[in-house]
Protein backbone atom coordinates (compact mmCIF):
# COMPACT_ATOMS: atom_id res chain seq x y z
CA UNK A 1 0.00 0.00 0.00
CA UNK A 2 1.42 3.64 -1.00
CA UNK A 3 1.05 6.44 1.11
CA UNK A 4 -1.17 8.49 -1.15
CA UNK A 5 -3.35 5.73 -1.06
CA UNK A 6 -4.14 6.46 2.58
CA UNK A 7 -4.46 9.99 2.58
CA UNK A 8 -7.64 9.68 1.61
CA UNK A 9 -8.93 7.77 4.45
CA UNK A 10 -6.81 9.42 6.97
CA UNK A 11 -8.74 12.78 5.49
CA UNK A 12 -11.73 10.74 6.13
CA UNK A 13 -11.38 9.66 9.52
CA UNK A 14 -9.95 13.45 10.35
CA UNK A 15 -13.16 14.62 9.42
CA UNK A 16 -15.78 12.02 11.02
CA UNK A 17 -13.77 12.73 14.30
CA UNK A 18 -13.75 16.68 14.40
CA UNK A 19 -17.28 16.83 13.45
CA UNK A 20 -18.57 14.07 15.64
CA UNK A 21 -16.78 16.43 18.51
CA UNK A 22 -19.29 19.08 17.42
CA UNK A 23 -22.34 17.20 17.60
CA UNK A 24 -22.47 17.01 20.97
CA UNK A 25 -24.25 19.25 23.41
CA UNK A 26 -22.60 21.29 25.30
CA UNK A 27 -22.44 20.36 29.53
CA UNK A 28 -24.96 22.23 31.76
CA UNK A 29 -21.36 23.34 33.68
CA UNK A 30 -20.56 24.51 30.02
CA UNK A 31 -23.10 26.32 29.88
CA UNK A 32 -22.98 27.75 33.47
CA UNK A 33 -18.92 28.85 32.64
CA UNK A 34 -20.57 30.21 29.34
CA UNK A 35 -22.67 32.61 31.13
CA UNK A 36 -20.04 34.03 34.05
CA UNK A 37 -17.70 35.05 31.08
CA UNK A 38 -20.57 36.98 29.06
CA UNK A 39 -21.53 38.00 32.41
CA UNK A 40 -17.73 38.95 32.99
CA UNK A 41 -18.01 41.04 29.62
CA UNK A 42 -21.07 42.84 30.00
CA UNK A 43 -19.61 43.85 34.00
CA UNK A 44 -16.44 45.19 32.05
CA UNK A 45 -18.41 47.55 29.58
CA UNK A 46 -20.49 48.70 32.61
CA UNK A 47 -17.34 49.33 34.15
CA UNK A 48 -15.56 51.01 31.32
CA UNK A 49 -19.12 53.26 30.99
CA UNK A 50 -18.91 54.21 34.47
CA UNK A 51 -15.24 55.42 34.51
CA UNK A 52 -15.39 57.05 31.18
CA UNK A 53 -18.58 59.16 32.52
CA UNK A 54 -16.65 59.89 36.03
CA UNK A 55 -13.73 61.37 33.10
CA UNK A 56 -11.15 59.23 35.55
CA UNK A 57 -8.28 58.27 32.81
CA UNK A 58 -6.95 56.25 36.07
CA UNK A 59 -10.09 53.62 36.19
CA UNK A 60 -10.44 53.74 32.44
CA UNK A 61 -6.53 52.53 31.86
CA UNK A 62 -7.20 50.03 35.16
CA UNK A 63 -9.50 48.39 32.30
CA UNK A 64 -7.13 47.35 29.73
CA UNK A 65 -4.65 44.78 29.33
CA UNK A 66 -0.62 45.90 30.07
CA UNK A 67 -0.40 45.28 25.86
CA UNK A 68 -3.44 46.78 25.09
CA UNK A 69 -3.98 48.56 21.38
CA UNK A 70 -6.44 51.07 21.22
CA UNK A 71 -7.29 52.23 17.69
CA UNK A 72 -9.32 55.30 18.02
CA UNK A 73 -10.68 57.25 14.74
CA UNK A 74 -9.35 59.91 12.73
CA UNK A 75 -6.40 59.87 15.84
CA UNK A 76 -2.99 57.32 15.72
CA UNK A 77 -2.71 54.21 17.39
CA UNK A 78 -2.17 54.15 21.37
CA UNK A 79 -0.24 51.42 22.00
CA UNK A 80 0.34 50.35 26.00
CA UNK A 81 -1.67 51.14 29.29
CA UNK A 82 0.22 53.88 29.96
CA UNK A 83 -0.15 55.71 26.65
CA UNK A 84 -3.99 55.02 27.29
CA UNK A 85 -3.84 56.32 30.36
CA UNK A 86 -2.53 59.66 29.05
CA UNK A 87 -4.86 59.52 26.17
CA UNK A 88 -7.84 59.67 28.74
CA UNK A 89 -5.91 62.41 30.25
CA UNK A 90 -5.54 64.52 27.92
CA UNK A 91 -9.14 64.14 27.10
CA UNK A 92 -10.40 64.83 30.27
CA UNK A 93 -8.37 68.05 31.01
CA UNK A 94 -10.09 69.52 28.01
CA UNK A 95 -13.54 68.16 28.39
CA UNK A 96 -16.18 66.67 30.02
CA UNK A 97 -16.98 63.64 27.95
CA UNK A 98 -20.05 61.12 28.37
CA UNK A 99 -20.62 58.09 26.80
CA UNK A 100 -23.36 55.67 25.87
CA UNK A 101 -23.16 52.21 24.57
CA UNK A 102 -25.34 49.85 23.36
CA UNK A 103 -23.66 46.52 22.40
CA UNK A 104 -24.99 44.88 19.46
CA UNK A 105 -23.13 41.38 20.19
CA UNK A 106 -21.04 39.52 22.28
CA UNK A 107 -19.41 36.42 21.75
CA UNK A 108 -17.33 34.83 24.21
CA UNK A 109 -14.37 31.90 23.51
CA UNK A 110 -12.00 30.41 26.55
CA UNK A 111 -10.21 33.47 27.50
CA UNK A 112 -11.15 35.18 24.46
CA UNK A 113 -14.51 37.33 23.76
CA UNK A 114 -15.51 40.61 21.60
CA UNK A 115 -18.31 42.87 21.85
CA UNK A 116 -19.54 44.59 18.72
CA UNK A 117 -21.75 48.00 19.24
CA UNK A 118 -22.52 51.20 19.30
CA UNK A 119 -21.52 54.18 21.17
CA UNK A 120 -22.75 57.84 21.33
CA UNK A 121 -20.69 60.50 23.04
CA UNK A 122 -21.16 63.79 24.10
CA UNK A 123 -18.29 66.34 24.40
CA UNK A 124 -18.50 69.27 26.26
CA UNK A 125 -15.21 71.49 26.37
CA UNK A 126 -14.46 73.74 29.02
CA UNK A 127 -15.33 77.13 26.72
CA UNK A 128 -18.12 75.78 24.16
CA UNK A 129 -21.06 74.16 23.56
CA UNK A 130 -21.73 70.58 23.66
CA UNK A 131 -21.25 68.44 20.66
CA UNK A 132 -22.44 64.72 20.03
CA UNK A 133 -21.17 61.97 18.03
CA UNK A 134 -22.28 58.56 17.09
CA UNK A 135 -20.22 55.59 16.00
CA UNK A 136 -18.94 51.93 16.15
CA UNK A 137 -17.38 50.12 17.82
CA UNK A 138 -15.58 46.44 18.11
CA UNK A 139 -13.37 45.61 21.39
CA UNK A 140 -11.11 42.03 21.82
CA UNK A 141 -11.09 41.33 25.81
CA UNK A 142 -8.66 39.11 27.24
CA UNK A 143 -9.06 36.35 30.55
CA UNK A 144 -6.11 37.43 32.57
CA UNK A 145 -4.63 35.59 35.25
CA UNK A 146 -7.70 35.63 38.59
CA UNK A 147 -10.16 35.40 36.15
CA UNK A 148 -10.13 39.20 35.43
CA UNK A 149 -11.35 39.94 31.99
CA UNK A 150 -9.47 43.27 30.56
CA UNK A 151 -9.53 45.26 26.87
CA UNK A 152 -6.91 44.12 24.96
CA UNK A 153 -7.85 45.64 21.30
CA UNK A 154 -10.14 48.31 20.45
CA UNK A 155 -11.38 50.08 17.58
CA UNK A 156 -14.29 52.65 16.79
CA UNK A 157 -15.07 54.91 13.92
CA UNK A 158 -17.43 57.69 13.51
CA UNK A 159 -20.97 57.38 11.63
CA UNK A 160 -20.58 61.08 10.70
CA UNK A 161 -19.25 61.07 7.14
CA UNK A 162 -15.79 62.67 6.65
CA UNK A 163 -16.03 66.09 5.40
CA UNK A 164 -15.69 66.64 2.13
CA UNK A 165 -12.04 67.48 0.54
CA UNK A 166 -11.05 71.00 -0.78
CA UNK A 167 -10.74 70.37 -4.66
CA UNK A 168 -7.35 69.63 -5.49
CA UNK A 169 -5.15 71.11 -8.45
CA UNK A 170 -5.84 68.45 -10.42
CA UNK A 171 -9.55 68.84 -10.56
CA UNK A 172 -9.17 72.39 -10.87
CA UNK A 173 -7.68 72.15 -14.45
CA UNK A 174 -9.45 69.72 -15.43
CA UNK A 175 -12.72 71.81 -14.28
CA UNK A 176 -11.13 74.90 -16.29
CA UNK A 177 -10.57 72.72 -19.47
CA UNK A 178 -14.05 71.22 -19.17
CA UNK A 179 -15.22 75.40 -18.92
CA UNK A 180 -13.12 76.29 -21.55
CA UNK A 181 -14.91 73.72 -24.13
CA UNK A 182 -17.91 75.09 -23.98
Amino acid sequence: MRLRDLVPGAFALALVLTFTGCETAPKPEEKKDLSARIAAVNALRGKFVAAFNSNDAAALAALYADDAIVMPANQPVVEGKPAIKSRYEAMFKTNAVKISITPLETQVATDWAYDRGNAATTITPQSGKPSEESGKYLVIVKRQPGDMWQIYREIDNSNSPPPAAAPGKKAAVKKARKKGRK
